[in-house]
């Protein structure tokens, strides 16, 4: 349900994850003496669902000529699935079906990923943005939080006035003097390897009015930066929580470049506005001319669920196409997370009057890091969209299996409708799901369901405190009958997120590989830490990065002779 300006993209966090999990189950399985040679086999023998992931634009019939060409590869390897996204091209359903019954291979769509209609983003509320009218036009009156030396200008010697936090200064980070974006300094910072947490940042707090939109405008210059870890971080002040969610693509060497991220205050009058790097090494880098601003009405959501109000001083609210023309973002992108704000333009006979202010809310979608983007859980047209989907893809290539894409939610029960319906982003998860394999099974009774695991695991991201989502994901595993397949790619605690679908009855399918399990060491230890755990029925070779040299290596520790 998270999807990028990309039609097609690698879920970086995920992959990081997957990293490091790999490594600790292969240091678990070299300490730790396991199942019986007997009961490895017999766990081996039981995984009927060895699949293949492919994650490329299908709409591209050249895209699905590569993946066709690579299914001899995969059968001869003992693959007998292969799973890809729904929208096949439509004149190459025939080949398709026809390629894959020719080397023996079960068709898996993956759907529900896909956000049809801009506006049907989940959105956060933006309330009572001031707006001021003048001349039959209403423009956004904005609150601009002092941000103190955002020009890194004041100084006593490497020591930086205003910001409260400083790693290191003169060791990693400097006021530079010759190098600047505006005025005659900037902060840069260098060599953040040197510092004992790799940390190299500073932080103060500023003071926000709750629920509104902001904008973080800053110039970054970097210059042989290894890793690019240049990054902007708004945390709460009660609590330290993550505000901001958005990051931001920097090369290793470029000139000053500006770049603007985007946030809501949520409920706090005041957060600690950070920025440097996090886990960085080598090389330099420069920042300056650091901005705090309140934007209004940028990408503004219209639909059902997501109300815009115009209120005027006495509290009257205003009309929309009797004292206001309709308020549409011509330039809605929800990936684009900034761009000017949007003026409100009267109507001739409209009630407002010139110099009056008016109090306007509205909801706008969360840009999660470079350019994820989460739909809303509860609107009809979604499921509509996901019954066109999965109708779609059994008219092309009438697929053996269903994968549904509920996974990494980060924005939820935020929008007026979702909160509507006063239950936990769990609870509306759950009902979210049962409706969604409703339409898989009114469509193809005989068709298997599947769906990803981390939105279903208490020890994923089925928690209470998940990104920007508006209370507790815990219970969402209610919503999946016995029916619905888990595909498991977290293994977190090694076996115990596949003890805890076992034990409600779901059966698994593990997915690994995520472009790091090169020799196959990870799936094999995964399997074997999972030998005695019941309903463990397949493994899934997944790329997100189109890499597929490893998959016979990766077969033959999964299912094959070692």
């Amino acid at each position: 349900m998270v999807q990028s300006n990309a039609r097609i993209v690698a879920p970086a966090r995920r992959r990081l994850r997957m990293a490091v999990l790999l490594g600790l189950i292969v240091a678990a399985a070299c300490s730790n003496p396991g199942p019986t040679p007997q009961q490895l086999a017999e766990a081996r023998s039981r995984l009927a669902k060895r699949w293949l992931f492919v994650w490329r634009d299908m709409a591209d019939p050249k895209e699905v000529d590569r993946m066709i060409a690579r299914f001899p590869e995969a059968a001869a390897a003992g693959y007998n699935g292969v799973a890809f996204p729904y929208d096949v091209a439509r004149d190459k359903g025939e080949a398709l079906k026809a390629a894959a019954a020719a080397s023996r291979l079960d068709l898996v769509a993956v759907v529900m990923n896909r956000i049809h209609d801009h506006n049907y983003a989940e959105g956060v509320l933006s309330k009572d943005a001031v707006f001021v009218v003048q001349n039959g036009v209403a423009a956004l009156l904005p609150d601009r939080p002092a941000v103190e030396n955002s020009g890194f200008e004041a100084a006593q010697g490497d020591r930086l006035e205003g910001w409260s936090l400083q790693d290191d200064p003169g060791v990693t980070t400097f006021v530079d003097r010759q190098i600047a974006h505006g005025g005659k300094a900037s902060l840069r910072i260098e060599n953040v390897g040197g510092n004992s947490g790799r940390h190299g940042r500073v932080m103060q707090s500023i003071r926000l009015t709750p629920h509104r939109q902001y904008r973080i405008s800053f110039w970054l210059r970097t210059e042989n930066l290894t890793p690019v870890k240049a990054e902007v971080m708004v945390l709460s002040d009660v609590g330290r929580v993550p505000i901001s969610f958005q990051t931001f693509r920097a090369a290793p060497t470029q000139d000053w470049t500006r770049y603007d991220i985007v946030f809501n205050s949520l409920e706090h009058p005041r957060v600690s506005l950070y920025l440097g790097s996090w886990n960085g090494r080598d090389g330099r880098m420069w920042w300056d001319d650091v901005e705090v601003e309140e934007i209004g009405l940028v990408n503004v959501l219209r639909r059902p669920g997501t109300p815009v109000t115009v209120r005027g001083e006495k509290g009257l609210t205003y009309e929309e196409g009797r004292d206001f023309d309709r308020i549409v973002d011509p330039n809605l992108n929800p990936w684009t997370a900034f761009h000017p704000s949007m003026p409100i333009r009267l109507t001739p006979h409209t009630r407002v009057k010139d110099n009056e202010r008016l109090f306007v809310s509205y909801y706008h979608p969360l840009v999660m890091f470079a350019d994820r983007i989460t739909m809303c859980l509860s609107e009809d047209k979604v499921f509509d969209d996901w019954r066109a989907e999965v109708s779609y893809a059994n008219d092309v290539f009438r697929p053996r299996a269903f994968l549904m894409s509920h996974d990494e939610i980060r924005v939820a029960n935020q929008c007026a409708l979702c909160q509507s319906h006063r239950q936990t982003p769990g609870q509306l998860l759950a009902w979210n799901v049962r409706k969604a394999a409703a339409i898989v099974r009114d469509a193809r009774p005989d068709a298997e369901i599947w769906v990803w695991s981390d939105m279903f695991d208490p020890m994923g991201n089925a928690v209470d405190q998940y990104y920007a989502a508006n209370g507790s994901f815990k219970g969402s595993w209610e919503g999946l009958d016995k029916d619905v397949g888990i595909v498991n790619w977290q293994g977190l605690l090694f076996k115990g997120n596949a003890r805890f679908f076992a034990d409600r009855g779901l059966k698994q399918i593990l997915a690994g590989y995520y472009d790091q399990d090169e020799n196959g060491t990870g799936i094999a230890g995964w399997l074997d830490d999972t030998a005695t755990t019941p309903g463990i029925v397949g493994a899934m070779y997944t790329t997100w990065d189109d890499r597929y040299a490893a998959m016979g290596t990766w077969a033959r520790q999964a299912w094959g002779e070692r």
